[in-house]
């Protein structure tokens, strides 16, 4: 046949008929076990059809053939590793009952594995093992190859499963709490890795404030060390220090540029770009709800419904910084007070840190820290040094939200 003409074929039967073929066609199996074949086919078809339905009917039966050729072949083909000659070997020594029930074992321990990186209980969200079954048997048979690539999958699932309870203990996790949390590996994982990134005596899982701490530190770090995790991975496994190391990677090249991007506030508060980024732990979601609400409160209280407004937040700031009572309004009889106050003490930088982070609320916090720092605090300096009290009204009565007219220079 000439090389234009010539059609390539590949065999795509079922591998137990093609084991069958050749071995009857290289004489390991003779008349008698043939014979014996067929018989042992049959009672193996009839107890699968009664498995997963009822022997009586002819399509259960027909389905039941199938199921019998895949769970057959799924054990030959494993067992020989895919040599087709020790598999006729096997279906030589073998009953098709005993194969068939190897091949259901193989498929019961796939099944246990998980399908998903996530923390919580195997049988929560798996399915029955008589649907995996007949799901892998009849409607679409599964072959060695794919079996092959799902069970890679779920072991590497499952690897990933016992990195994250191995971490969560850790930072002090039992296991059976950490169960209770129903969250993805990844956002475990990360958490984790951000704590270590950023301390030294790793302190436990984190609320959303200790989040906004972690956060700056971890924007604020030039290197690309885990200091304690080096030393926990000295009583790890290899492929745990294997699996950890890729994490650590993957957390600095995909992560930590999230983390140097984007705000702490807005990671998280938008669930809907970064759910799953990190975990938050449940414990601290009653005392999270009390700081916000009781945040919200003093905000409101000290900014009416303006606290969105600049001038509002100056205002504010320019109190707290020279010990006033911050309020929505600045008041004339207030400028006094300022000016005297800062030029005996200057700005109290602990106090408007401390305001920031507990007063504030989250979305305005990076916000008006930026600007106290680069805009309102160094221009407030150079205007309260001022020796002129109209100069420094009017500055006042521009930048904040004043109960009193700008006087005419």
């Amino acid at each position: 046949m000439s090389s234009d003409t010539a059609i390539a074929t590949v065999d795509a039967s079922p591998y137990f008929e093609r084991v069958l073929r050749h071995a009857v066609k290289e004489g390991y199996v003779d008349a008698l076990r043939l014979d014996a074949i067929r018989r042992e086919g049959a009672k193996g078809i009839v107890q699968l059809a009664a498995y997963f339905g009822t022997a009586n009917l002819r399509p259960e039966l027909e389905a039941a053939r199938t199921r019998l050729v895949t769970l057959v072949g799924l054990a030959l083909e494993a067992e020989a590793g895919g040599v087709l000659d020790a598999a006729a070997r096997l279906l030589r020594d073998k009953t098709l009952l005993a194969l068939s029930k190897a091949g259901a074992d193989r498929l019961r321990k796939l099944h246990i594995l998980p399908t998903e990186r996530l923390l919580a209980a195997p049988e929560i969200f798996r399915e029955s093992e008589k649907d995996f079954l007949d799901a892998c048997t009849a409607d679409k048979p599964i072959t060695y190859a794919r079996y092959l690539v799902e069970r890679l999958a779920r072991e590497k699932n499952q690897h990933y499963i016992d990195l994250t309870y191995w971490l969560a203990g850790k930072f002090g996790v039992a296991h059976e709490d950490a169960i209770e949390w129903h969250v993805f590996c990844e956002s475990v994982i990360n958490s984790a890795l951000l704590i270590l990134f950023t301390e030294r005596k790793p302190g436990g899982f984190f609320s959303v404030e200790r989040f906004m701490k972690l956060h700056e530190a971890a924007r604020n770090k030039r290197g690309s060390s885990f200091p304690k995790l080096e030393e926990w991975l000295t009583e790890a496994t290899p492929p745990m220090r294997s699996l950890m190391a890729k994490e650590c990677q993957r957390f600095l090249d995909e992560v930590l540029p999230i983390v140097r991007e984007i705000s702490a506030t807005e990671i998280y508060r938008n669930q809907d770009r970064f759910s799953g980024l990190f975990f938050f732990d449940t414990n601290s979601v009653g005392e999270i709800t009390h700081h916000d609400k009781a945040r919200a409160e003093e905000w409101q209280r000290i900014t009416g419904r303006a606290g969105d407004h600049t001038d509002v937040q100056c205002g504010v700031l320019l109190m707290v910084a020279t010990g006033l009572e911050p309020a929505k309004i600045l008041k004339k009889k207030d400028v006094a007070q300022i000016r005297a106050n800062f030029k005996q003490s200057g700005f109290n930088e602990q106090a408007i840190a401390h305001f920031i982070e507990n007063v504030v609320p989250f979305e305005y916090q990076a916000d008006i820290r930026r600007m106290w720092e680069e805009d309102l605090g160094p221009e407030a300096r150079v205007q309260l040094e001022n020796d002129d009290t109209a100069l420094i009204e009017n500055y006042l009565q521009e930048t904040c939200r004043a109960n009193w007219k700008k006087r005419s220079t």
